[in-house]
């Protein structure tokens, strides 16, 4: 045969076989030691446009005040017996916090006698809001020692809330659930590679090299998340795509170098051979993965950034293995890869089936009576995608047990819990001072119009303090007589105003991903002035909105991106003009299946008791891009290996429908197979107390499943039976200008 570049590779592998597992072997010793810090870079939850006003003034608003609002934490204290007016109550509370002195980091404390907002209607829980003057990040160090410094005071409860809080429960989470998901997933990955290979060697080096590129993918990304700002869900969408994606290469390469191993007895023919087809199949199929999700890139919000970098870290690492590595062990192993076999399992039976050969026959015998019925349930299944609401997720991610679910619902049930997430105003002005007669009175106006607006619940400000005060009497407080100002005002005015900017803290009567609170969003956007002041928006509800539209404005671009790369890729692949836009449809069809399922799981929350968690009424808006682009890639995995099998056997007898039969006889076992594992694995994922990775391993698992058993075993062939010879129709012109490899 003529030798082709990826003959050639597996040529020039065989030689260097050697070398090549000796540095492997030296990169994975190498990635050891970083293993145990390995969560240590992942500090934000990544849910903000940082190209979007509301992000650039909140970074403003930081530089000026000298640090982040983001760091402040929330001490909730709850007794039975004691009431929070009681001055023990807050006598209590001091003494529970007095050994924050010992913190590096300053700080100011407000306590609930010096804010009656902090003291709940029943009187028996209060809270204290910690504020740390830091614009950096709290590290898991400040946060271990901030909790030992902070003393349960006798007969009474506390929980600790807020950003930090947040963020360390969702990276020791994320921790967590790898783990049980690798508890869970690695053995029955291990079972059903035996079971397909029918070798306890064949099935187990596929989990070693998946292993293996776990641990490089998450060093890789460790290095990253210390030169880029990486969102803390990076690991687990990266980890899950790299693992799912290594396995699956390994099946294909392992499954034709033993196909290939029957036919000669010459080991570098057979790695030649093996990288010649399935090798060149695996190459295409992480392009078209890589294509997929660098369209993430797109976006400028930082968790579908971070995805990216992720996904493209995985896909990299998985194809590098596959086409290099894997063939280096198996020339080594030679015909050793069949040890340890167990006859019952259908030794040296290849990837041959005939229950396979069989459906395939009667698919294209009669393709119709496959094609509409199947079609029809497809779309059915994806049609509760028309109920979908979309939003940014927020504390129901974490189940009732969590720590801060724990708060959050605590906060819930004794406080107005949109206050956790109030709609900010940064107020500046020009040329004057914020504290000068002239622009306090505007300011004082401007509380007053906002206080009178029926989409809102509450304003804080500095001249909201007291009712009764009127302008003068404000501006004597702040200018003349700031002897007068209790502790309370001193720290408001410390933690809002600066000489030409100040703060107000709105609350929204509704939630805020609520349309009421968007609503009330564009009219403080549009509000005017009055000359001398200038207002900008921002906080959680704002930062939610602006993600979404820019998500919006961004996804056509996003979408143009993954479909003209997947054509031209399969284009140069299959040299077919037809076959490209069939598997980007049959790929759409895989997809509006497992956004029906999430709609009805985790938007309707059906099936919620038997999944642990609580349905937040709306599905995240950047997880739906990102398994988009994932998914997308991901299916092109079994629609490549498929059609190349059907391409390889098309060229040698020209008879399409033989091609197709073939095709399904020599892949289809694989693929389910391979499928199967998937599905395993994400479903690993069920088991995550993070409801972000839950959705992602049951949205990939759905998918997997209609992909591999109805799209590719039915769908598929009876789709091209019916297209016939127009499945490999291709213009000479073009095929003259294509590249071909």
């Amino acid at each position: 045969m003529q030798k082709t570049t990826f003959y050639k590779l597996g040529e020039l592998i065989y030689p260097l076989r050697w070398y090549i597992i000796m540095m492997w072997v030296l990169l994975i010793v190498a990635c050891i030691p970083f293993l145990p810090n390995i969560i240590a870079p992942f500090k934000t939850t990544g849910f903000v446009d940082e190209q979007s006003k509301s992000a650039i003034s909140k970074q403003y608003l930081n530089q000026k005040l000298k640090f982040s609002s983001d760091n402040n934490i929330l001490i909730i204290y709850s007794s039975k017996t004691l009431l929070a007016t009681n001055p023990l109550f807050n006598k209590k509370i001091k003494q529970s916090l007095s050994r924050l002195d010992q913190l590096p980091i300053k700080h100011d404390i407000i306590f609930p006698e010096n804010n009656k907002k902090q003291i709940s209607k029943d009187k028996h829980t209060a809270y204290a809001v910690l504020i740390l003057k830091t614009q950096d990040p709290i590290t898991d160090k400040v946060l271990v020692d901030l909790k030992s410094l902070i003393k349960t005071p006798s007969r009474m409860s506390v929980l600790l809330g807020g950003e930090p809080i947040f963020i360390e429960n969702v990276n020791k989470q994320t921790e967590l659930d790898l783990y049980k998901a690798d508890f869970i997933g690695t053995p029955v990955a291990i079972i059903t590679l035996i079971i397909v290979f029918g070798s306890i060697i064949a099935g187990v080096l596929p989990i070693l090299l998946g292993g293996g590129s776990a641990l490089m993918i998450l060093t890789t990304l460790y290095f990253l998340g210390h030169a880029f700002t990486l969102s803390i869900f990076t690991l687990n969408i990266a980890l899950l795509l790299g693992l799912c994606l290594s396995l699956d290469y390994s099946l294909f390469i392992i499954s034709r170098f033993r196909d290939e191993l029957h036919h000669t007895s010459n080991v570098k023919e057979a790695i030649a051979m093996t990288q010649a087809t399935a090798g060149k199949a695996i190459f295409f199929s992480g392009i078209a993965v890589f294509a997929s999700l660098s369209a993430l890139f797109l976006f400028p919000i930082n968790i579908l950034f971070s995805v990216a970098v992720g996904g493209v870290t995985a896909v990299t690492v998985a194809v590098l293995v596959a086409v290099v590595v894997l063939p280096a062990i198996l020339a080594v192993l030679n015909t050793k890869i069949n040890l340890l076999s167990f006859k019952w399992l259908g030794k040296n039976k290849g990837t041959h089936s005939e229950s396979w050969r069989w459906i395939a026959e009667k698919v294209v015998k009669r393709p119709l009576v496959f094609f509409f019925p199947i079609l029809l349930f497809l779309l059915l299944l994806g049609y509760p995608f028309k109920w979908a609401k979309f939003g940014v997720s927020d504390f129901h991610i974490f189940p009732q047990h969590s720590e801060s679910r724990l708060f959050f619902d605590k906060y819930a049930e004794k406080f107005n819990e949109h206050e956790l997430a109030p709609i900010v105003l940064l107020v500046r002005s020009t040329p004057k001072g914020i504290l000068s007669r002239g622009n306090l009175s505007k300011l004082y106006d401007l509380a007053r119009k906002l206080q009178d607006n029926p989409l809102i619940e509450q304003v804080t400000s500095i001249v909201t303090i007291d009712k009764q005060l009127t302008k003068s009497q404000y501006y004597a407080l702040y200018v003349a007589h700031k002897s007068l100002m209790t502790n309370a005002m001193k720290t408001l005015l410390e933690t809002t105003t600066r000489k030409y900017l100040t703060v107000i803290h709105v609350v929204s009567k509704y939630s805020i991903n609520s349309p009421e609170t968007k609503t009330l969003i564009t009219d403080l956007r549009k509000m005017k002035m009055q000359k001398g002041l200038t207002m900008e928006v921002m906080g959680t509800p704002v930062a939610n909105m602006d993600v979404l539209n820019r998500i919006a404005s961004v996804l056509p671009y996003a979408l143009l991106w993954i479909m003209v790369f997947t054509y031209l890729i399969l284009l140069i692949l299959l040299r077919s003009v037809f076959l490209p836009i069939k598997a980007i449809v049959m790929n759409l069809l895989s997809l509006s299946a497992c956004y029906g399922a999430l709609v009805l799981v985790f938007q309707e929350g059906h099936l919620h008791q038997l999944l642990n968690f609580d349905p937040q009424g709306m599905l995240d808006i950047s997880l739906l891009v990102i398994i988009f682009c994932a998914l997308f890639g991901f299916s092109m995995d079994y629609e490549v290996f498929l059609l190349t099998r059907i391409k390889e056997s098309y060229e040698s007898n020209h008879d399409n429908k033989k091609s197709i039969v073939f095709g399904i006889e020599k892949s289809s076992r694989l693929i389910t197979s391979a499928a199967l594992i998937v599905i395993f694995i994400c479903g690993s994922f069920l088991v995550a107390d993070v409801l972000m990775v839950k959705a992602f391993g049951l949205g990939i698992a759905v998918a997997i499943f209609v992909d591999a058993f109805l799209i590719r075993t039915f769908l598929v062939p009876a789709t091209m039976a019916l297209m016939g010879k127009w499945c490999w129709y291709l213009p000479k012109w073009l095929n003259k200008i294509l590249p071909n490899l």
